[in-house]
């Protein structure tokens, strides 16, 4: 690669990687003044808690090394002052590739925070974390699923309702997002390894599938683009059209059995009686087990 290639992807690694403005649609930038441009030691700031980004690419890392060593940073990193503290808020890449060139020093845009309580600090890191990220399409969705549930865990946001109004997006999007978490393991690792894709819709309707081969091989079709959202949209309908034909349904999930069989044929007496059959069986296999 020249060193004209080498300055053109950093410039681009930059771009992408720069900085959210005070200005930005963030809920909680009214605690946020008093911007200063500064240098400061690489190892006076630290990582956002609250940082969706899973990892970052060695190669797009390289590339931006290779162009900073070169021709220095063209656009500074942005950091918050919290409680005396320099917390990272944009930037990542610029500041992993100053340290691994061994560069002591990193030109800084400083904002200063202006929230007391730890509640409210948390909240505009996790904002700024992932709104900066989610503007410019940065994440993933296993990334993004795992920050809502940390959110909603660190009772951050009180419920999916606050969450989703914080980040101006509708319950519905973020209810879809935390359902990749139900999606297989043998799925989720994938996509924590190979950011197979960023559809969110279409792992969505593949976490609706409840047998496990079935659902992974949907996943790797789509993946392989054998078959796109419309097609698993389509396949789910047609399997929920046959099931309510069906008399009974088991679901067969991880550790989890239930079973589901349409009663309204039968008298209560026999409702009764298969509800004991089932527990004879289940005091045979589990109970009598534990």
């Amino acid at each position: 690669m020249t060193e004209e290639e080498i300055y053109a992807e950093g410039l681009l690694l930059e771009n992408e990687d720069s900085s959210l403005h005070a200005e930005d649609k963030v809920s909680h930038t009214k605690q946020i003044v008093d911007e200063s441009f500064v240098e400061l030691n690489v190892d006076d700031i630290l990582d956002n808690p609250l940082q969706p980004r899973m990892q970052v690419d060695s190669k797009d890392l390289s590339g931006l090394a290779n162009s900073i060593r070169l021709h220095g940073l063209i656009q500074p990193i942005s950091v918050i002052r919290i409680a005396g503290k320099y917390i990272l808020k944009a930037g990542q890449r610029r500041l992993l590739a100053h340290k691994e060139i061994g560069l002591k020093n990193i030109k800084t845009i400083v904002q200063e925070a202006t929230a007391q309580s730890e509640e409210e600090n948390n909240k505009v890191l996790f904002e700024i974390a992932v709104i900066e990220n989610t503007q410019r399409n940065n994440l993933h969705p296993l990334e993004l699923a795992l920050s809502f549930r940390q959110a909603l865990d660190k009772k951050i946001y009180k419920n999916m309702e606050e969450l989703a109004k914080a980040l101006e997006k509708s319950k519905s999007h973020v209810s879809k997002v935390l359902k990749v978490l139900l999606l297989d393991d043998e799925i989720i690792q994938d996509l924590a390894t190979n950011k197979s894709t960023k559809d969110i819709e279409s792992l969505y309707q593949i976490q609706k599938i409840d047998n496990r081969e079935e659902q992974i091989e949907t996943y790797n079709n789509f993946i392989q683009k054998k078959i796109d959202r419309e097609g698993i949209c389509l396949r789910n309908k047609k399997k929920v059209s046959h099931e309510k034909d069906k008399l009974y349904k088991v679901r067969n999930r991880a550790d989890n059995v239930s079973f589901m069989f349409n009663a309204s044929k039968l008298t209560k007496d026999e409702v009764a009686e298969i509800i004991n059959k089932f527990e004879v069986i289940l005091k045979e296999y589990i109970l009598y087990r534990m």
